[in-house]
């Protein structure tokens, strides 16, 4: 069949492939400035993500989390995600010899998280762990994996605007998220009992203090941001990154240890729609550019922008009334591919549709790039494309329809922010009933 154009221009969001280091450019506008380019050590950010902005966001989840905190409750701690083996296993990627390696702990960050009881809660166990993995990737990008405490190029950093600098000070980054400049110094200072104009030096002297620092800067400036993803946080953060100002800076900060990176490409993509050439091809041009937009909108949210080829929480999903597609022995039925394909009865009729035994074998989903992407257009041709002309919210219905009416608003609009992006990138509004 021939590829509707408007595959071809679609540029949807792809895990990077190389890590970097923090950034060495400061953007004045910014609160923090990154750390500059090592000197001494070269740290890898190895923390897999599930961006929930993707190229915006998401990022937004981290393995390491995720699969240590599979069964907790909706209510979890942020202890009990944040767990010793989470914590350590970032620390542990930077040197004995770096000064952070003793000044950050987990004890000093949860007693700090103390003073900041919304932090990690979003009222959703998926909410609370997407934000704090994103807070983590940022202080893993900040400090080179809890490495530095203090920005190793120091300048003044003074904006006598507002409030006016002490005699002899320095207003640098210091701290998980490099706190930066003597406003923010002054305004963090009053809200956690420091002087920080006075004594700036007392936020890379204090570990709690530090941990207060950077969850204050959190929770004010960048928490407000999180619906619409990651790339946000980033903004937020330092947004003289975004926008090509430092992609390799952006890069690491998603980070690039994602299972998809390689198993997902365009080739396997357009070899599997071969076998639905009813995909793309609706009755106009832009109706046809919705369904492409739509399809991987749903393919961004689901996978955190291609980077998961499994679901992390991994259930058996056996519906043992589904007679006709009975479950395999030993056999578990959770999401997989790029809309993650998932109960016994999916993997039965795929597997049919597309002559793979998906009952007896499910794992090939994970396995075989060209059949991955078959399973994502079967359950869209099948299921989702009937619906697709009543808007784009009626196809969050149809894919989890647990997320409308406000049963989680934050997943909606994530995957509308995709939806509204891919069509925008096709040249084509987004058209009516965007949400469910």
């Amino acid at each position: 069949m021939s590829i509707p154009h408007s595959l071809h221009a679609l540029k949807f969001p792809k895990p990077t492939t190389h890590p970097t280091q923090p950034s060495s450019s400061i953007n004045s506008s910014s609160p923090y400035s990154p750390l500059p380019s090592f000197t001494q050590h070269s740290f890898q950010f190895n923390l897999p993500f599930l961006t929930m902005g993707n190229l915006h966001l998401l990022l937004i989840a981290a393995v390491a989390i995720l699969a240590a905190t599979a069964a907790l409750p909706a209510n979890a701690a942020v202890a009990d995600i944040v767990t010793p083996a989470f914590f350590n296993g970032i620390k542990n990627q930077a040197p004995n010899s770096c000064a952070g390696k003793n000044f950050y702990t987990r004890e000093a960050f949860l007693q700090a998280a103390n003073a900041y009881p919304n932090f990690g809660n979003r009222g959703s166990l998926p909410g609370s762990k997407r934000e704090i993995a994103a807070f983590f990737a940022h202080v893993t990008h900040e400090t080179g994996s809890m490495c530095y405490v203090e920005e190793i190029n120091r300048a003044t950093y003074c904006d006598p605007s507002q409030y006016p600098c002490a005699p002899g000070k320095k207003y640098y980054g210091r701290g998980p998220l490099q706190l930066t400049w003597n406003y923010n110094y002054a305004v963090c200072g009053r809200a956690n009992n420091f002087n920080g104009v006075g004594d700036p030096d007392v936020v890379a002297r204090d570990p709690v203090l530090a941990w207060k620092t950077a969850l204050w800067f959190w929770m004010t400036n960048v928490r407000p941001v999180l619906p619409q993803g990651f790339g946000a946080t980033i903004r937020k953060i330092n947004g003289i990154e975004c926008n090509g100002g430092n992609a390799p800076a952006v890069r690491a900060r998603a980070g690039s240890n994602c299972k998809g990176k390689h198993f997902y490409t365009r080739r396997a993509f357009l070899k599997a729609a071969k076998s639905y050439p009813r995909f793309g091809h609706l009755d106009s041009v832009e109706e046809s550019k919705r369904e492409i937009a739509a399809f991987f909108a749903h393919v961004s949210h689901e996978t955190g922008d291609l980077c998961y080829t499994e679901e992390i929480e991994r259930g058996t999903y056996c519906d043992s009334s589904a007679v006709a597609n009975p479950c395999a022995p030993g056999r578990q039925y959770y999401g997989r591919g790029p809309l993650q394909l998932s109960w016994n009865y999916n993997y039965g009729e795929c597997g049919k549709a597309n002559g793979f035994d998906g009952l007896r074998n499910p794992d090939i989903v994970a396995k075989d790039p060209v059949v991955t992407w078959k399973s994502a257009l079967w359950f869209w041709s099948t299921s989702v494309r009937p619906t697709e002309r009543k808007g784009f919210g009626e196809t969050i219905h149809k894919i989890n329809g647990m997320e409308c009416n406000h049963g989680n608003t934050d997943e909606v609009e994530d995957r509308v922010r995709y939806y509204r992006e891919y069509c925008k990138q096709l040249g084509v509004s987004p058209g009516n009933n965007i949400r469910c």
